[in-house]
């Protein structure tokens, strides 16, 4: 019983967790509205639970009281005709895709870690085919929601267009379990294109590569559905994992795929066209779905590669933790932005592995630690996100908020809108039972959002 409490404690996140006085595990809506009911009444918070891949402490249940798993949620009903799918909020990206392959469709949103459904809600989850598809914001049609008090809500019908009322649905998206419980998700899906092909290539410096991804955006692109950057550390960091030889050096992977080899090939052969004239090198093209899948898993295998990367270099004796943290700046800024964070964290001795979705200006660092070493390490972080945002970024492009980057979100928005952000909190979670202490801190005696920017800017790291 320990054991199994201990795995609702805390998330895939550094933050330590916290072990709840009750899990529940409900199989459906009707159930998880009685709990609700009984919550709200006796004033007891409420973590809802999904896979716990969250990489900024959503998911641990700082005030204790119960943590809802919807890990028993796990309703498939599939669309084809409408190119939706209903999906019980405990269902895995993984779970969906084999069931929407029986039927030649596939997920749009593509996270790496393998999340549920009302996980990739929640933050709004995106990952490797945002160039393509878009994030799960884009691709959510409806939502199941049980409010805090009990009541059951579809947030719109399952239609192209509503222009009926307020769009409650985009309001849940990214609410981390804050406002309500996500039960129920209606999501697009797409057709699985039968002929694919993966290019590799490097650059002699990232802004080599960056300014070959922007000038690429401006192009007949329709095939493309991947487009990601690792930097020389991280392509050091899984050719040893992975016993792979990529150059040490910036490299791009794409992704293409249609229903035909020909317009793959032509739109590729214009594209390379560009990323040659800056510089590119190496250029491996494949319609080998076994070899460029190979490589995909090297990208994919990022996060736990990380932790290996200075014990196989034979820089640190033991595994180390592994902090990964996101922004999102505009794809014109990413070089300057990545190039100055390599340089910060290399001046204090930290490896500074980064791997990008590279056409949306996402980008991830993983930073290899041992726990003596964190508070250098947030000192750093605290230096990369206000770089992000003195250039118009934001300080998370789909890892969300959590505890992680609640002091931060301040600088991004300003003390107006989280204002706003705390009425519509205490207007939906009048008794602040949801998820207490995430995204930002809200009590019931405060009238605006000036406290919590100021406590953003005092905050000791």
């Amino acid at each position: 019983v320990v054991d199994k409490m201990h795995k609702y404690s805390k998330d895939r996140s550094i933050y330590p967790g916290k072990k709840p006085e009750v899990v529940l595990l409900p199989h459906t809506t009707l159930e998880i509205s009685r709990i609700m009911k009984v919550c709200n009444k006796h004033r007891i918070p409420v973590t809802t639970r999904g896979a716990g891949t969250g990489l900024e402490g959503g998911a641990i249940p700082l005030a204790g009281g119960v943590v809802l798993s919807t890990e028993k949620l796990k309703k498939i009903s599939i669309d084809s005709e409408n190119m939706h799918a209903d999906v019980g909020a405990g269902v895995y990206k993984n779970e969906l895709n084999k069931a929407l392959k029986k039927k030649g469709l596939v997920l749009g949103p593509d996270p790496a870690s393998n999340p549920t459904l009302g996980g990739m809600v929640s933050t709004s989850g995106s990952g490797l085919s945002t160039l393509r598809y878009g994030t799960t914001r884009e691709n959510v049609i409806s939502l199941i929601v049980v409010t805090p008090s009990g009541e059951i809500i579809k947030t719109r019908q399952k239609v192209r267009k509503a222009s009926t009322g307020y769009e409650l649905t985009q309001l849940y998206i990214g609410s981390e379990g804050t406002l309500g419980v996500v039960t129920e998700v209606c999501i697009r899906v797409h057709v699985d294109q039968p002929c694919r092909a993966g290019v590799v290539c490097h650059f002699p410096r990232i802004k080599n590569a960056a300014e070959a991804v922007v000038t690429m955006l401006k192009m007949s692109r329709s095939t493309l559905v991947r487009c990601e950057l690792l930097n020389a550390k991280m392509i050091e960091c899984t050719n040893k994992e992975y016993k792979t030889s990529l150059p040490y050096a910036p490299t791009l992977f794409l992704e293409f795929q249609s229903n035909d080899f020909k317009k793959i090939q032509s739109e590729w052969r214009e594209i390379k066209k560009t990323f040659e004239k800056f510089g590119a090198e190496g250029i491996r093209y494949s319609e080998d779905a076994k070899e460029f899948e190979s490589l995909w898993s090297a990208r994919r295998g990022c996060y736990f590669s990380t932790m290996k990367y200075r014990k196989n270099l034979q820089q640190q004796p033991k595994l180390d933790k592994n902090y990964i943290t996101d922004v999102c700046v505009p794809v014109s800024n990413l070089a300057e932005c990545i190039s100055e964070t390599e340089d910060d964290f290399g001046s204090i001795g930290f490896p500074c592995l980064i791997c990008a979705h590279i056409a949306d200006g996402n980008f991830h660092c993983m930073i290899p630690y041992q726990p003596h070493e964190k508070t250098l390490l947030k000192e750093a972080e605290q230096r990369l996100i206000e770089r992000a945002v003195r250039v118009g970024g934001a300080v998370s492009g789909e890892h969300g908020v959590g505890l992680g980057k609640k002091k931060h979100i301040c600088l991004e928005h300003g003390p107006n809108h989280i204002a706003l952000q705390a009425r519509i909190k205490r207007a939906l979670d009048p008794k602040l039972i949801m998820n207490p202490h995430k995204i930002f801190d809200v009590s019931s005696t405060e009238e605006n959002g000036a406290s919590e920017c100021k406590k953003s800017r005092q905050s000791k790291l």
